[in-house]
């Protein structure tokens, strides 16, 4: 068992170089419920404050014609990844939609069309909720400034899509 852990240099839209780190994690790691490396990167990942450059690369699902999300080991993986890693979204890249995905394999999903998934809205609510409060969480115990801690949030409420967890009548309350 090991820990393949690739740099790739990327630029983001404020054109500063920035690495992405690509954690690959294998599939006998998941299938034996293996964290224990992946939670020391995560600790390193916390010393150098990667915040939103983390990719989760599941290896050995190549031949899988499910989508990573329809596969209950790798659900039950992160789900006990998140609750020891309870501000895992931090650290979450939204290139290659690697925080859409695990926010996917976190939710119920309840059907999907082509690209599509549809998630329960209370639900994905709920999740969007907790795991952006301990993002911030994490932001602030990091003393990050007030303007990162906000562009963070609305970083990944945009990304997994908080305002489509709102009915047109909630909506229209909220304004």
């Amino acid at each position: 068992m090991h820990t393949e852990i690739e740099d790739a240099q990327h630029t983001s839209n404020d054109h500063e170089e920035q690495e992405l780190f690509f954690l690959k994690i294998s599939r006998e790691d998941v299938e034996q419920g293996r964290l224990q490396t992946y939670l020391r990167e995560f600790k390193k990942f916390e010393k150098r404050r990667y915040r939103g450059r983390v990719s989760l690369v599941f290896t050995g699902y190549e031949y899988d014609p499910r989508e990573v999300y329809q596969i209950r080991e790798i659900t039950n993986w992160l789900d006990r990844l998140l609750k020891n890693i309870p501000y895992l979204f931090y650290f979450l890249s939204r290139e290659n939609y690697s925080m859409r995905i695990a926010f996917f394999c976190l939710s119920e999903v309840v059907g999907r069309s082509g690209a599509e998934v549809a998630i329960t809205k209370a639900q994905g609510r709920r999740l969007i909720e907790k795991v952006t409060a301990s993002a911030l969480k994490f932001s602030r115990r990091a003393k990050e400034p007030i303007e990162a801690q906000y562009a963070l949030a609305e970083s990944i409420l945009a990304e997994l899509g908080y305002e489509q967890t709102y009915s047109d009548d909630e909506a229209a309350d909220a304004e």
